[in-house]
Formats: structure tokens, C-alpha cells, sequence
């Protein structure tokens, strides 16, 4: 597939970032050959590229560890909920269409950066039997996931991602929202985007009106907003959320817990009394998946619980609403908190019904950085199969 029309202003090649010192550059040459760098001005200059320990510039600068193999690239096993290309299936209500790999800015602990940051398509998941290689596992031809999310009448939200979908034109967001909006059983599309927080300028009152063409009182669109550090809400970010709020688009927000980023009581708090004030939702907190070269940004799970329960203990009502998860292979896993000597875990969404709001625990005293060995102490309940559509004759959209 060929990559969506970029704008030249994106920054490529590390030489080129203001205010980086050029051995810096140097050092990370064999990283950025295998995982791609790429900045947009505008997040560039938030950064202070002399403060190694900035957490702006964690975010986006390639590390040599990026280049260790111990962890894998999908370890989530997105691969077993891969239905047609482009389109995912994990929970019976949710199907994702994954309409791009490009971003305005890579994060370098993206969960998906086989396609995103990643330089060799061998690593992107394909559906079961397609063995063309040359595909790559992101696609603007909808045509087959829409005839599969017509064909499940259980899917009642899409998620449109990547990738970022904002990066792509107008026109094409357009065409995508229109075909996915016509099929009777879909009340909600969701856009995840941190274009918001990356580019903000690229939120135009045309690109917001877009995105409002495919909302409807009974039916809305929302937009997934990524904000991971309170210093990312500035006012040109926030005056880009306020176009699509005042188009219609419902915000939320999601963000991964990182060491070194965001591993603080008070920058967490901080974070979501805000994005609260603004009005946008504070939705998700992930667990940093183990994705390869990832192994930096994780951090112990009794220290990340502990984390979250001094930032909710700053909290009023609103902005505490959002809920600490982990995306396992089983289900999306909400990290309760401590009870004595235990940590406790509870199913917000099983792959198996079975296991649907099941409650887990695990000695607090027992180091653990991801929920493997959790779930397997527990014994999760094996994944049935998941129906595949009946063929039709005729695509809409």
C-alpha cells in the first residue's frame, strides 16, 4: 500500500532536530535504520533536547535499546483477532479498522510498531492463509472489513485506527466514515488520534467538520485523544480540541504508563485535572504492552498500582473516571488496586465470554511487569473460535 500524501514539514532524520547535538544523531544510526524517527516541528520545539531525562523527549527519541529481541512485536496476539486485512475482531461489540501506518509523531514504545515506526513489512500480521507478502497490514480499501462488520451485527462500535487516521486527507477520511456510517448496526465511530497533541495546526475546522459529517444525535463520532503528559496540553492543543468539540466530536482521552514519562503521582494527577477542566474524558490508563524494545518504558506492576492510587487519591470525580487496564492476549484487564498483600485484576472485556468480569489476584510481593503469569495462575478460559462472514456479492462503500 502506498503511504498517505505526508506535509514536507515533517522531521525525518535526527541531524535535522534543532538543538540535538549531532553525536546524538550519530550514536543512533543502526536504531533508525530497523525503527523510523519521525517529529513534527511544532512537538519538537516543546522539547529541551539538552535534558536527556525530559519526558517529551523519551517519547520520541530512539534508544539503542530499542534494538534488543527479547520481547515480541505483537503481545497482544492482534494476529488472532486479524479477520481480513485491515480489520480486527476481539470483542464481539468492537471491530478496528486499521486504515494507515503512518503518524504525525512515532512514539517510540508504540505497541504496534511492526508497521508504524518498524522498516521491514516481514513483521506485519496478515489473516489466516494470506501469504502475499507484499501486502502490508494497513489498508484503505474497506471494502472487505466493511462486508465482515455487516456480516456481525453484534459490532455495534468501529474503531478507526492505525496508524493515525488523521494524517489522511480529508477526502479519504471522508470516504471511510461515510461507508462505515451506513451500516445500520454501527452507532459509534471512534478516531484514535494524537494528532491533537503532535500537530494541533492539522485540526482545521475542515478536517472538524469531516469528522462531524459522520455524527449524528443518535449516533456519534468520537475521537480517542492520545495526551500522555500534562505538558503536551498546550493552548494551540487545546484550541484544537476545542474545534472538534464545538463541532459535535465527543473527546476522550487514553494513556500508557511509562518510566521515566509519566511514572509520577503528581504528573498523572496533573494530567487528567486537566484534560477534566477541558472536557475531555479521561477514558483508559495502560500498562505498557511488552512490545519489542519496549523494555525501558515498563515498570513493576505493584509500583504502577501504587502509582495510580496516589494520583486518584488528588482527584475529583471527573477526572478519576478513567480506568487502569492492560491489553492481554485474553481480554482487556482492569488493574484494581491493592487488597492486603494482593493485587487484584478484573475482565472490563474478555475474548471469552467465561471469563467476562472474572476477578484475579497476585501476590503484591511477587515481581511482575505484565499479566502472563497472572493469567496463568489463574487459568484463563481458552478463546472459542470466532465465527467468519458469509461472502456476499456486492460491496457498500
Amino acid at each position: 500500500m502506498a503511504r498517505d500524501h505526508q506535509p514536507p514539514a515533517a522531521i525525518r532524520d535526527l541531524a535535522r532536530v534543532e538543538g540535538l547535538p549531532p553525536e546524538e544523531a550519530l550514536s543512533r544510526a543502526d536504531v533508525v535504520r530497523e525503527f523510523e524517527f519521525r517529529i513534527t516541528p511544532y512537538y519538537a520545539a516543546l522539547i529541551d533536547w539538552s535534558d536527556l531525562r525530559d519526558p517529551l523527549r523519551l517519547i520520541v527519541m530512539p534508544e539503542v535499546e530499542e534494538l534488543s529481541d527479547t520481547l515480541d512485536f505483537d503481545p497482544s496476539d492482534e494476529a488472532s483477532n486479524t479477520r481480513v486485512r485491515g480489520l480486527q475482531h476481539k470483542y464481539p461489540p468492537t471491530a478496528l479498522l486499521l486504515l494507515t501506518d503512518v503518524c504525525a509523531t512515532y512514539c517510540r514504545f508504540c505497541f504496534r510498531k511492526r508497521f508504524t515506526l518498524g522498516t521491514d513489512p516481514a513483521h506485519h500480521l496478515r489473516p489466516e492463509g494470506d501469504l502475499d507478502t507484499a501486502e502490508r497490514e494497513t489498508t484503505l480499501d474497506i471494502g472487505e472489513g466493511l462486508r465482515y462488520i455487516r456480516a456481525h451485527p453484534e459490532i455495534d462500535n468501529v474503531l478507526l485506527t492505525g496508524g493515525d487516521p488523521l494524517m489522511l486527507s480529508p477526502a479519504r477520511l471522508t470516504t471511510a466514515l461515510t461507508a462505515v456510517r451506513a451500516v445500520p448496526h454501527v452507532g459509534v465511530i471512534r478516531i484514535g488520534s494524537k494528532v491533537p497533541a503532535f500537530d494541533p495546526a492539522r485540526i482545521t475546522p475542515a478536517l472538524a467538520h469531516t469528522l462531524a459529517s459522520a455524527s449524528r444525535p443518535d449516533a456519534r463520532t468520537h475521537v480517542m485523544c492520545h495526551f500522555t503528559h500534562s505538558r503536551e496540553l498546550t493552548s494551540e492543543a487545546l484550541a484544537a480540541t476545542t474545534r472538534l468539540q464545538d463541532a459535535g466530536i465527543i473527546l476522550t482521552n487514553q494513556s500508557p504508563l511509562l518510566c521515566g514519562v509519566n511514572d509520577d503521582p503528581d504528573e498523572l494527577a496533573q494530567l487528567h485535572r486537566r484534560l477534566a477542566a477541558t472536557g475531555i474524558a479521561p477514558y483508559y490508563v495502560f500498562l505498557c504492552r511488552p512490545t519489542r524494545g519496549n523494555e525501558r518504558f515498563a515498570l513493576p506492576l505493584a509500583e504502577a498500582v501504587d502509582i495510580i492510587t496516589a494520583a486518584r487519591a488528588q482527584l475529583n470525580g471527573l477526572a478519576k473516571r478513567f480506568r487502569f487496564v492492560a491489553s492481554h492476549t485474553t481480554g482487556k484487564i482492569e488493574i484494581l488496586g491493592r487488597h492486603g498483600d494482593e493485587l487484584l485484576f478484573r475482565y472490563h472485556e474478555a475474548r471469552n465470554p467465561a471469563d467476562q468480569d472474572r476477578l484475579l489476584s497476585w501476590p503484591a510481593g511477587r515481581p511482575v511487569t505484565w499479566l502472563d503469569e497472572v493469567v496463568a495462575a489463574a487459568g484463563a478460559n481458552p478463546v472459542p473460535a470466532m465465527p467468519h462472514p458469509q461472502p456476499h456479492q456486492s460491496i457498500v462503500g
